[in-house]
C-alpha cells in the first residue's frame, strides 16, 4: 500500500488486487496528462514501503516521459521514471541516473532482462516492459530493485490523484469573438 502525502488529506492507494477501481484512464484524464506533458499510459505507481509520493512530485520527465518522486520520513528519495525508450549495453553507460553527479560514470550490470546501474552513491534498477523503460533510482540497490519490480500502470483512480487539478475557465466580460481583450477606453477616456 502506498500512502500519498497531500497537504489537506492523505489519499491511500490500494495496491492489492481486487481493491479499489481498476478502471483504465478516461479520455478526459488522458487529455489532462497530455496537457501536463506526458502520456497517461506512462504514469506508473509502485509499492515503496516507508515512502510517500512527494507533494508535487508527479509529472513530466524529460521530453514526454513520466516521473513520480517518493520520499521517506528520513529524507531518502526514490525517483520512478517511465519513458518510451530502450536500454542496452551500448546505451546504458550514457544514460544519466537522476540525482547522481554528472561527472561520475554510470556502471551497468545486466540482471536478466533488466539493468543494475550505479553512479557514485546513486543506485538505479531499469526494466524494459514492451516499449517502456521503467527506472527507479535511489540510495540503495535492494530498495530500487524491489520498487522497480513492483511498478505497474496507474489505474484511472490512481491517475486522478497524480494529475494536476482541472483548470477552471474564468469568464471575462472583456473577451469577445477573437478571444482578444477589449481594451477600448470608452466615451470618457
Amino acid at each position: 500500500m502506498i500512502r500519498w502525502g497531500w497537504p489537506v488529506a492523505v489519499v491511500v492507494l490500494l495496491g492489492v488486487t481486487g481493491c479499489g477501481d481498476d478502471a483504465p484512464p478516461t479520455a478526459e484524464q488522458r487529455e489532462r496528462a497530455l496537457a501536463a506533458g506526458f502520456d497517461a499510459d506512462l504514469a506508473y505507481v509502485t509499492d515503496a514501503d516507508g515512502y510517500n509520493l512527494a507533494a508535487g512530485g508527479s509529472g513530466v520527465y524529460g521530453d514526454s516521459g513520466y516521473q513520480g518522486i517518493y520520499s521517506s520520513a528520513r529524507g531518502a528519495v526514490l525517483r520512478l521514471t517511465v519513458e518510451r525508450t530502450s536500454l542496452d549495453a551500448a546505451t546504458c553507460p550514457d544514460l544519466p541516473i537522476p540525482g547522481a553527479e554528472s561527472v561520475v560514470p554510470v556502471q551497468c550490470t545486466p540482471d536478466g532482462d533488466a539493468w543494475v546501474r550505479v553512479a557514485g552513491t546513486e543506485h538505479e534498477y531499469a526494466i524494459a516492459r514492451g516499449d517502456r523503460l521503467i527506472r527507479v533510482s535511489g540510495p540503495d540497490a535492494a530498495t530500487v530493485r524491489s520498487v522497480a519490480v513492483a511498478a505497474r500502470p496507474a489505474t484511472g483512480d490512481e491517475l486522478e490523484t497524480l494529475l494536476p487539478e482541472r483548470s477552471s475557465v474564468v469568464e471575462r466580460g472583456d473577451i469577445h469573438g477573437d478571444n482578444a481583450p477589449d481594451n477600448d477606453v470608452g466615451a470618457g477616456g
